[in-house]
């Protein structure tokens, strides 16, 4: 894929930025390395679906510049990044408890370059941090970035096991990609008769694989019903029964497979 011009979403804040790739071939969701005018910053290419009011950024293309697909030396730093990260929080809490602030600190991020430092919390309501911050910059000597997050982050930042037995989807695998999630998709889902205890997750929000299992639930709705009660499918859809639940559409998945390697 090779675009005058791709948009790059910021794994510190989530901000998507409009660049220009220059003479890279970029493909969708790939990690690359790029360079703002406060530091250098790991981002991942995403569709310009992707971005809204809260997430665009209006700057000037030619101040954002990608400089690389990450390879595995800019990965193993990262890692090493990440690390130290972890253990400024220890740091941080104590510096909190200091000033007595009721703040939740959850996670931390370290720019590629290590000039940024982001550390994530949760807290009721708005927390006047101006002190903590100035005392944060001087004891890492580094530009301090602290940034809210909601229930869903939250959750994503804590980990754990969701009702299903699995790890959080947005722990896992989501990365916060996820967009709005509404009741509709779970009477489409034949779910909301349920009651909202059995299609809430642990973060007190619907759960996200509402979202992302949608389109396999359309897919099925598309499919007519033979003289058995059971939906025909055409080629590119998998056979499945006639109430699409989480189950039959594993089961779907694997008949489908089945045929393509056929």
């Amino acid at each position: 894929m090779k675009n005058e011009e791709v948009y790059i979403k910021a794994r510190s804040d989530s901000k998507i930025y409009h660049a220009n790739p220059g003479n890279l071939e970029l493909e969708m969701m790939d990690q690359v390395l790029f360079d703002t005018e406060q530091c250098q910053e790991i981002g991942r290419v995403v569709p310009q679906s992707f971005v809204t009011e809260e997430t665009a950024v209006e700057s000037d293309v030619s101040k954002i510049t990608i400089i690389r697909r990450l390879n595995d030396k800019d990965h193993q730093l990262d890692e090493k990044q990440k690390q130290e990260a972890t253990q400024n929080l220890v740091r941080c809490r104590e510096i909190i408890t200091k000033y007595s602030l009721p703040m939740e600190l959850l996670d931390a991020d370290l720019s590629f370059d290590g000039k940024k430092l982001t550390f994530y919390f949760s807290a009721p309501g708005r927390v006047d941090f101006r002190s903590l911050v100035s005392e944060l910059a001087s004891t890492f000597q580094k530009l301090i970035r602290l940034q809210q997050v909601g229930a869903r982050d939250r959750a994503r930042c804590i980990g754990g096991l969701g009702r299903c037995g699995e790890e959080f989807c947005c722990k896992r695998f989501l990365k916060g990609d996820l967009e709005c999630v509404t009741l509709d998709m779970a009477y489409t889902q034949n779910l909301a008769q349920m009651g909202s205890n059995r299609i809430t997750g642990a973060c007190g929000k619907l759960m996200c694989c509402l979202k992302y299992e949608m389109e396999v639930y359309k897919d099925c709705a598309k499919c007519k019903k033979d003289k058995n009660g059971e939906k025909c499918c055409n080629e590119k859809t998998p056979k499945a029964q006639a109430v699409p639940a989480t189950t039959e559409i594993k089961k779907a998945k694997a008949i489908n497979n089945d045929k393509n390697k056929k």
